[in-house]
């Protein structure tokens, strides 16, 4: 008469099986979270380029003088509060059916390093254009 074991044989082990599947699994769960890190920090800076055009452009609307100094300061001293690059800002007004209109855009180029993905840059830009007040 055979033996058996006492464990049941070698397949009936599964010590070490959680360790085997994270390891199987990790990799795509951090790429996964990695890719989902960078797609937030892109969204936040474009976001925050396009708040600092929109209260740029709420100071052209309410004061006929500013100037295009004022404008770029006004978008880069916010980019600059969080910690952005500054950006090239355009400012010009026309006028159409007697109306004064302000243009504001402003774009920067930001580097992006992912993790075992080559560099690669991205330009983000934002425009308004609003009425100001007589």
């Amino acid at each position: 008469m055979a033996r058996r074991h006492p464990h049941g044989g070698f397949l009936r082990h599964d010590g070490g099986a959680a360790a085997l599947e994270f390891a199987l699994v990790a990799s795509a769960f951090f790429a996964l979270v990695t890719g989902i890190a960078y797609i937030v920090i892109m969204l936040f800076n474009n976001l925050s380029l396009d708040w600092a055009v929109e209260h740029a452009a709420r100071l052209a609307a309410i004061n006929k003088s500013v100037t295009q100094t004022q404008i770029a300061s006004a978008v880069n001293d916010y980019l600059t509060s969080v910690n952005l690059p500054t950006a090239t800002v355009q400012y010009s007004v026309t006028t159409v059916n007697n109306v004064q209109t302000a243009s504001i855009s402003a774009s920067y180029q930001q580097s992006y390093t992912v993790p075992f993905v080559s560099t690669f840059d991205i330009t983000f830009s934002s425009s308004a254009d609003v009425p100001q007040g007589s």
